[in-house]
């Protein structure tokens, strides 16, 4: 199980460096395309190719695993629309530390919905890494406008989303049908937006094209898969120090995209990140599944009785449903 959760902090964080590149993507697309016609665009094609290469596994999806798929989907869709929309009236560099936010809600979000409560450690952690990505993403001073709101609106959704994720998803869940119907609602969703607006445009530019491209195959099939499985086995709030590291990827692609300047701020602020992620990931003489999460234990486990109050009698360390490893966005 151990190297389970080392291989898949290493896929997450494959996953942030993946969804760093997502912001100057991002950018790209928005210079021919509307926040929704993104959304439809990238996502379609990611269930095409999800369809297409899963076709047998996403023709068997039980109704279950896709009702998860629908409702995640859904709220990745909301997610992704309030982020665009709100990188249309705020920097990059302000967005993307707004939007890893979401590492300083998850301990609390996880803490609403699940009843895990956080030890001091991770809120200390949490902290740190966002600390470092100011240091990294800030470059004037803190306001808020409308679109630095939206983004912090995002970062709350996300952090949802990763709960969400872990609380419903488990070890015996198919990702590839998950994934599939998550694609499909949240494109869907999208079309119906533009339909509604007037239609898709096809007459988007070579910039626009190479944006949702990236998006569509990377930042959504190829992340996607790859976050659903890891967060398997990783735990939630270990998952969202990970993938915070993006806004880290993000900075050093643009260096090289943009050819903009490493700094003092930066070195001392991707030293903060790192520093975040073995806080909280490295913890001596103490397991890994122990580490992030100390439960109340006059609660049942992740609110899910399932008929028994023997938490060792049914499948896994506290059963099907409750995975002390974190319940595992997507």
């Amino acid at each position: 199980m151990k190297n389970k959760q080392t291989a898949a902090n290493l896929i997450l964080l494959l996953v942030a460096a993946i969804w760093g590149g997502g912001f100057i993507a991002g950018k790209m697309a928005l210079t021919g395309l509307s926040p929704a016609a993104i959304i439809a665009y990238r996502y379609g094609m990611g269930a095409l190719m999800c369809g297409i290469i899963f076709w047998k596994r996403v023709a068997k999806t039980s109704k279950d695993v896709m009702k998860k798929g629908i409702l995640i989907g859904a709220l990745q869709a909301a997610g992704q629309a309030v982020q665009l929309i709100g990188l249309q009236y705020t920097s990059s560099a302000n967005q993307s530390f707004l939007c890893s936010a979401y590492v300083a809600f998850v301990p609390f979000i996880s803490w609403v919905m699940i009843g895990k409560r956080p030890k001091i450690k991770s809120f200390v952690a949490g902290a740190t890494a966002l600390a470092g990505i100011g240091f990294i993403s800030l470059k004037e001073s803190f306001t808020i406008g409308i679109g630095d709101s939206l983004s912090v609106l995002f970062a709350v959704i996300f952090g949802i989303q990763i709960v969400l994720i872990g609380k419903l998803v488990d070890k015996d869940s198919d990702i590839a049908g998950l994934t599939f119907f998550q694609m499909l609602t949240a494109a869907l969703a999208g079309f119906a937006v533009c339909i509604v607006q007037g239609g898709l445009t096809l007459d988007i530019g070579k910039e626009a094209i190479v944006g949702v491209v990236y998006l569509g195959v990377l930042n959504t099939f190829v992340a996607f898969m790859a976050q659903n499985y890891a967060q398997k086995y990783a735990k939630d709030t270990t998952a969202a120090l990970i993938m915070s590291m993006e806004s880290l990827f993000g900075f050093l692609l643009s260096v090289l995209y943009y050819r903009e300047v490493i700094t003092v701020k930066f070195l001392a602020g991707s030293a903060l990140c790192f520093a975040a992620v073995l806080m909280n990931t490295i913890e001596k003489g103490r397991k890994a599944d122990d580490i992030i999460f100390q439960r109340d234990r006059k609660q049942p486990p992740c609110g899910h009785e399932s008929g028994s109050n023997d938490r060792r009698g049914r499948r896994g360390r506290y059963g099907k449903h409750d995975k002390e490893r974190g319940a595992q966005k997507f």
